[in-house]
């Protein structure tokens, strides 16, 4: 049925990954005005919803293409944050964007090699995550 319903496993699999995009956007929109914050309520979700985490982890390995809806997505925050801070050269916003994400995602991709965190360390990955982000955005 995956065949009649979806066209095959590749177009199945975008079909969930852009369900599960749409569910992030909703819970967790971008926040170009505080980016610490964004990236803590990002880093609370991808820590309370592991197996969306895991299912970006998935395309990526996979080496998928990118969903339109990711693709949007990605360029809508770009273009968010291009316009947020216009003031700041430093770093391009795909630049940042691409930073933010990587410090998001840092501890929730351990979760599956080292032991699964308590709420303190959670609680204190988080802060970290936050702090860097703060740093890499606040003069």
């Amino acid at each position: 049925m995956i065949y009649a319903y979806f066209g095959g496993k590749d177009k199945l699999f975008a079909a969930v990954q852009e369900h599960s995009l749409g569910l992030l956007l909703e819970a967790v929109p971008l926040t170009a005005d505080d980016l610490p914050g964004y990236a803590g309520r990002l880093f609370d979700y991808l820590v309370d919803h592991p197996e969306r985490h895991r299912l970006a982890l998935w395309r990526m390995l996979e080496n998928t293409s990118p969903t339109e809806a990711e693709e949007r997505s990605t360029a809508g925050k770009v273009a968010e944050l291009a316009a947020a801070r216009a003031h700041d050269t430093a770093l391009d916003p795909a630049s940042l964007l691409v930073f933010i994400m990587a410090l998001v995602r840092a501890w929730p991709s351990t979760y599956g090699t080292l032991a699964r965190p308590t709420f303190a360390d959670a609680a204190a990955q988080r802060a970290a995550v936050v702090e860097a982000v703060r740093r890499l955005t606040m003069p």
